[in-house]
């Protein structure tokens, strides 16, 4: 019994040991994360005008199936995009100051539209028998550094279908350099499609 009772004792200290240095664990980072937050908030603003914005090339959108993807592209080329993958707000407002985050979250916005209808109107590109149209939107969205692991499979297939099987090699090679955590995942992904 006394054995029993010493090791239960013995227990909770240790469990009390390791909630408490956990509780002030995460205290330290939620304190590290406000104050972050609070130096944020006060940054001034910046010169946003000569961010690395993307621009839709107008002629890589074939203007012939009439789709609502297609549609969604074309209003996208005139529209600012920037690719923040990997950036929070905070991030955003130390970086370019907090007046700037509604903008560039927009900005953000219009990429990530770009990115979920790129595959979508490759596919349709694709079916159409427009390959080669397909194939230069995609590599138009991998220069972009677009963290969609459709957009790379879609290409990759395209190059293995084509004969080009050897550009599937610079494709993984872009897909590790993504700033996301999806970059290793396509990469692997990539090398089912490997000769």
């Amino acid at each position: 019994m006394f054995v029993f009772l010493a090791s239960f004792i013995i227990f909770v200290l240790i469990l009390n040991y390791f909630i408490h240095k956990s509780n002030h664990s995460r205290q330290d980072s939620e304190d590290s994360f406000w104050d972050r937050e609070q130096k944020a908030n006060f940054t001034r603003r910046k010169d946003i005008s000569n961010l690395n914005y993307i621009t839709i090339p107008p002629e890589i959108i074939p203007e012939n199936l009439h789709t609502d993807s297609e549609k969604k592209l074309k209003e996208l080329t005139t529209q600012k995009m920037l690719n923040l993958t990997g950036m929070t707000n905070t991030d955003l407002k130390l970086q370019y100051g907090a007046a700037n985050l509604e903008a560039l979250s927009e900005y953000d916005n219009h990429f990530t539209t770009f990115v979920q209808t790129v595959p979508v109107y490759a596919k349709e590109l694709t079916e159409a028998g427009q390959t080669k149209e397909a194939q230069a939107l995609l590599e138009f969205a991998v220069s972009c550094r677009a963290d969609s692991r459709s957009i790379f499979t879609q290409l990759a297939d395209l190059y293995r279908q084509s004969g080009q099987a050897d550009l599937i090699h610079g494709l993984i090679d872009s897909a590790e350099k993504l700033p996301s955590l999806d970059g290793p995942v396509i990469a692997e992904k990539l090398k089912a499609y490997l000769p």
